[in-house]
């Protein structure tokens, strides 16, 4: 048996490319495939400019985070929420991911519905209890029933897209009943260096409804590991299923 080809891999940053949080996005993606898919062709592109992969030259394209709204009606929103209805229609097998603001844009953009989170903004490293679809999907996980990564936002999926299954609870992570659309609420890809970069940010965007306290004691937890490689080579392995 051959070996595998390397993947082709789509990233579409979904922040402003004058901040300096899109190299910050760029380099966390860069540093996670390293470990979770070594030999992959990565290209990173800037919807906020309007360019857009070609789908058929990816495997997978994924939708990151960012410091944008995706519930607004801002043009370049509006015009990946295009981007993702016409990639699902006229690419119905391509592999799609969304992180975060693409984990909301997916939702958006097929008949779910986004929120400013009640509570206030979320910056926190957190475990994420899976429904039993998803201890089968991350079967890693599925002895303690649940994984932990970085969490940075400020809106919610409120209701997903219809024909998509919860893979854990508070509609923090979904497969589509065709599993070829995949998204998180969290951030597997943030590794521990950048999520205690973020956490300790004098930007309070993200920190503004934390203590120092509170702040503190989640960098405290990244004494360990989150779970963010293992999750990203499951995607990996989902990707090539």
């Amino acid at each position: 048996m051959g070996s595998l080809s390397p993947l082709k891999i789509a990233i579409l940053i979904n922040n402003p490319p004058a901040q300096p949080l899109w190299t910050d996005i760029k380099n966390s993606y860069i540093s996670s495939l390293a470990h979770a898919s070594p030999d992959a062709e990565t290209t990173f592109y800037d919807p906020i400019s309007t360019t857009y992969p070609d789908p058929k030259d990816y495997d997978v394209i994924i939708l990151s985070g960012g410091k944008a709204d995706a519930s607004s009606t801002a043009p370049w929103v509006l015009n990946e929420l295009d981007f993702i209805r016409g990639l699902v229609t006229r690419y119905p097998n391509k592999k799609l991911v969304g992180m975060c603001f693409g984990h909301q844009a997916i939702a958006r953009a097929l008949g779910g519905e986004v929120r400013t989170v009640p509570g206030g903004p979320v910056a926190a490293v957190r475990d994420i209890r899976l429904t039993e679809a998803g201890r089968e999907f991350f079967s890693f996980a599925a002895g303690i029933g649940s994984f932990r990564v970085p969490k940075f936002h400020v809106r919610e999926v409120a209701k997903p897209a219809p024909g998509f299954v919860a893979l854990a609870e508070d509609n923090e992570c979904f497969v589509n009943e065709r599993n070829t659309i995949l998204s998180f609420q969290g951030h597997p890809e943030i590794l521990n260096d950048f999520a205690r970069k973020m956490l300790l940010s004098d930007d309070r965007e993200y920190t503004e409804n934390s203590t120092q306290g509170g702040l503190n004691a989640e960098v405290e937890k990244l004494q360990k590991p989150t779970d963010g490689i293992e999750i990203l080579q499951r995607v990996v392995e989902w990707v090539r299923e």
